[in-house]
């Protein structure tokens, strides 16, 4: 099982502590207890993956404060990157 840090519960986005393969569990660690869900697809270390279910146009959460929005629907398990992700912060 992998491993990913969700801080705040708030968050959208869990950040991936080590890689995970395809339709791995991946436990989610922080100050909401733990919980887990499925990797849709083999992702690498450090790559944030969706915690619950992201529609297009709505704000992304990682730890606490909102960093973009989505520009692609993704599902829990999905990986949230510049693919389907455009940042608010610049």
């Amino acid at each position: 099982m992998s491993r990913a840090v969700l801080l705040d519960p708030r968050d959208d986005v869990a950040v991936l502590v080590e890689a995970v393969a395809s339709g791995a569990e991946i436990m989610l660690i922080g100050a909401h207890g733990t919980l887990s869900l499925t990797a849709a697809e083999a992702l690498p270390l450090g790559h944030k993956v969706a915690v619950r279910a992201l529609g297009e146009g709505e704000p992304v959460r990682k730890y606490g404060e909102v960093i973009g929005r989505m520009t692609a629907a993704a599902s829990a398990g999905d990986h949230v990157h510049v693919h389907n992700l455009v940042s608010l912060r610049s």
